[in-house]
């Protein structure tokens, strides 16, 4: 009889380590679902640097100021440049721009460049001036850019001096009356989630006539209104006339429940204020599964634990 009773014991205890391993997998399972892997990309390095590659100034109407850029050759060949001044306009949502001929907002009619034409060295720089005069019935915001270019002296030297660009934009305000009028559009946020981070697009829209940085911060609470973080947006432009796109991320991986997002933005010279809200999910699905395995393993085991459990104990 205590040799079976023996046995008995060996069977329960083989039986509750065996629930304790398939428990331990399980679990372990949950950590390598959420795990999340991030690979970051480093872009080629190109023959031509240009600093700064933006500015913004003011200029009075009837005044004239001068703005600089510089144009280096990171190569190991003697680069010939031309230097020219475009316009450029707001290309999408996205923040992009496009050199253009036609915009409403035309500053390279203003200005003259110094000097047009130059040769860099390997491993040179050059400084390039631009003289801007405002008419004197100027008024809102204006765009331009320089844009530096390699052409080859001869044929020969096509192969050597394979035709680049590269632009340096400049923003210009004319001081005065404007009109300042930024919109939010939307805040938008992935409807659910299982997991973080959770981003977020604010659409803006521009209808005044004049450039306007905004900033300001996403607020997010929970079910209960409890605070659960203030996302810091930095300050973007934002062209005239023109739609934009800006993201944040609120950069938390375990979440629960449902959440509300308010943004609350600031622009313009008098730092008037937006505001635009929306609310999401984040309920994590997988390690919710893995946890009501758990417990049906342990009802269905219930009986044969509690008699390992009492056997240990005794």
């Amino acid at each position: 009889m205590k040799n079976i009773s023996m046995n008995k014991l060996r069977t329960l205890k083989k039986s509750t380590w065996l629930l304790v391993v398939v428990i331990t997998f399980i679990a372990s399972g949950a950590a390598i679902f959420s795990m999340r892997h991030f690979v970051s990309a480093q872009s080629a390095g190109q023959g031509l640097e240009v600093s700064p590659p933006s500015q913004e100034v003011a200029i009075n109407p009837g005044k004239t100021i001068i703005i600089k850029a510089t144009i280096r050759n990171k190569g190991n060949t003697a680069l010939p440049m031309q230097a020219r001044i475009e316009d450029f306009t707001a290309k999408g949502d996205q923040g992009q721009v496009e050199l253009t001929s036609n915009s409403p907002y035309s500053v390279a009619s203003w200005t003259k460049i110094a000097p047009a034409s130059f040769t860099l060295t390997p491993g040179g720089a050059q400084e390039v001036t631009a003289t801007i005069k405002a008419p004197a019935d100027a008024a809102g915001g204006r765009f331009g850019s320089f844009v530096f270019s390699v052409k080859p002296d001869s044929p020969d030297a096509g192969a050597a001096a394979v035709a680049q660009e590269i632009a340096s934009l400049f923003l210009v305000k004319v001081n005065g009356p404007v009109d300042e009028k930024l919109s939010i559009q939307s805040l938008h946020a992935p409807a659910f989630s299982e997991f973080g981070p959770v981003p977020f697009d604010i659409g803006f829209k521009n209808s005044g006539n004049v450039y306007v940085k905004s900033f300001g911060l996403i607020n997010v609470t929970d079910m209960f209104g409890n605070k659960v973080a203030d996302i810091v947006v930095p300050g973007t432009n934002i062209f005239p006339q023109a739609d934009r796109v800006v993201r944040a991320q609120l950069n938390k991986q375990f979440l629960f429940g449902k959440y509300k997002a308010t943004a609350l933005m600031y622009y313009g010279s008098s730092n008037q204020n937006l505001s635009n809200s929306t609310t999401f999910v984040v309920f994590p699905v997988r390690i919710a599964v893995i946890v009501l395995i758990i417990f049906v393993l342990l009802y269905l085991m219930r009986k044969r634990l509690k008699k390992a459990l009492k056997a240990l104990f005794k």
